[in-house]
């Protein structure tokens, strides 16, 4: 080992393998954003509950940020950029991851299932899919080792 440096903590590492998850969510594109938007037009069409609109628009808000929440959970998690105590530092942190991943994972299968109904699926599948699983599932094993 070089002299000066030191051993990264298991939070650090987790937080490493987090960033890497959140960029290739954010590379893959699997948000989702675009049909939830679609889907709330179609919601308040329905209802007429204009309040609907409201709501959708959050999704898409929240979802179009799927690997940046990933991200700055596993910035939170690896290292201390808020003065907080870490055990709620890193709870913060994993709150964030699963909100990113978890609209990651409806995009990825909304993704899914509109890429099988179009024109090259299998094209288009490997090449985004791959990127986008590999993304999720960096971010699920961040938060789950993080401590």
């Amino acid at each position: 080992m070089r002299r000066g440096s030191r051993r990264r903590s298991q939070n650090e590492k987790a937080g490493i393998v987090g960033i890497i998850g959140g960029i290739l969510m954010l590379i893959a594109g699997v948000t989702g954003a675009a049909t939830w938007a679609s889907i709330g037009e179609q919601a308040e069409s329905i209802t007429g509950i204009a309040a609907l609109g409201t709501v959708f628009q959050v999704l898409v808000a929240l979802g179009s940020l799927g690997g940046l929440l990933v991200i700055l959970g596993c910035l939170f998690i690896g290292w201390q950029i808020i003065r907080i105590r870490t055990k709620n530092r890193v709870k913060a942190g994993k709150v964030l991851i699963s909100i990113g991943a978890g609209f990651g994972l409806l995009g990825l299968i909304i993704f899914i299932v509109l890429t099988a109904l179009g024109d090259d699926p299998f094209g288009n599948f490997l090449g985004a899919i791959g990127i986008g699983f590999v993304g999720l599932l960096c971010s699920i094993y961040a938060r789950q080792k993080a401590q």
